[in-house]
């Protein structure tokens, strides 16, 4: 497979376009330890003692959140995104130090309290998964109500405005709904919206489709394999058929085209095998196969760079192909950092392996009808 078209763009030093990304930021804790078994058996030990060290693991404290993380990934690829987020004082100067120094950081407001979250990496069934533990702080009831004039002013501006991490917020509909109608009144952004995990928050999805799918009110909807699930069935009111985190490979695929034709919107699907843009047309790419470190903010790497190639007007092949490069040299990295352009040109150039189940699938899937 040649990656030329997409690497020439690379090097031609695209133009910066304008990025609005909004609203949670977390402090991350990652405890990275081998197996789900092993970790819980310790702990049962520990428990059992009447507590106790467990010893062995390995830490890292990173800035963390689907609008920060998405930024920082952003900024690393030459543009400058603005993240609009609260968090209280003792917020505001951590993420100061965790982020490279020329994000913008002018709408970050500090009225309100701090989210953290520890993600625990291991491995579970030969699978790497994160199990993360949160305290959403300030995210819990962000609202339209909470932007301030110079926040709608560069929202209105923007060429994107990527709303994120709703699993948490309990007016995250109504913040939804609200603000891409203010954005689809002014007419320029595009729309994109990824909820994050609705497993803890299950009335989320329905009143979305509901409420703001039906609305025509998102251009782009990303998700990952569980979440897709989710709104297939909420858009079929169907839960059987829909069994939720137990589809396989190509039921993903169908769900994608489900929710993307009901709702004329594209859906950008990311999964461990493959990536796929799903509007008129299906398009899918296999996975690059890599050791994985670090699994928390891979679907926001992969995010970023669905973003970059979308606002650069790339094709479908080339924008996945870009996401899954920029995932996968993520996640490979021992300490969390997002790549660069040269960098991502770089692992292209080297014809990097791609899962080959994933190929057998996507050529038997894709030649359906």
């Amino acid at each position: 497979m040649s990656y030329d078209h997409l690497i020439n763009f690379l090097k031609s030093n695209p133009e910066t376009k304008s990025v609005v990304i909004l609203p949670d930021f977390f402090v991350d804790h990652f405890v990275i330890t081998d197996t789900l078994s092993s970790f819980t058996t310790n702990l049962k030990r520990l428990a059992e003692q009447g507590g106790g060290n467990l010893l062995g693991t390995k830490h890292i404290i990173r800035r963390g959140g689907n609008t920060i993380n998405t930024a920082s990934a952003l900024l690393k690829l030459g543009m400058n995104p603005t993240p609009i987020i609260t968090t209280d004082k003792t917020g505001a100067e951590l993420l100061k130090s965790l982020v490279d120094p020329s994000l913008d950081l002018t709408h970050i407001h500090t009225d309100g309290k701090l989210a953290a979250t520890v993600s625990i990496e291991l491995e579970y069934n030969s699978r790497p998964v994160n199990l993360m533990v949160s305290d959403s702080g300030s995210l819990i009831d962000f609202s339209y109500s909470r932007l301030t004039d110079e926040d709608i002013r560069v929202l209105s501006d923007a060429d994107l405005v990527a709303l994120l991490c709703l699993n948490h917020n309990k007016n995250g509909v109504s913040l939804a709904r609200e603000l891409f109608s203010m954005l689809k009144s002014n007419g320029k952004s595009l729309t994109l919206m990824d909820t994050g995990d609705p497993s803890g928050n299950p009335e989320l999805i329905p009143s979305l489709t509901k409420d703001v799918l039906s609305e025509g009110l998102v251009d782009i909807l990303g998700v990952n394999e569980t979440e897709i699930g989710w709104f297939a069935a909420a858009t079929s009111n169907d839960y059987t058929r829909w069994k939720l985190g137990k589809l396989e490979p190509h039921d993903w695929l169908r769900a994608a085209e489900l929710v993307s034709r009901e709702f004329n919107l594209r859906v950008d699907l990311h999964t461990p095998l493959f990536s796929a843009s799903v509007s008129e047309v299906t398009t899918a790419v296999p996975a690059f196969i890599s050791e994985s470190h670090i699994s928390c903010g891979a679907g926001d790497a992969w995010n970023a760079g669905n973003i970059y190639c979308t606002l650069h007007e790339l094709p479908d092949n080339d924008r996945l192909v870009f996401a899954n490069a920029l995932a996968t040299l993520y996640v490979s990295s021992a300490q969390a950092e997002h790549p660069s352009r040269s960098e991502i040109i770089s692992f292209l150039q080297a014809l990097p392996p791609v899962s080959v189940s994933a190929s057998k699938l996507l050529k038997s899937e894709l030649h359906k009808e």
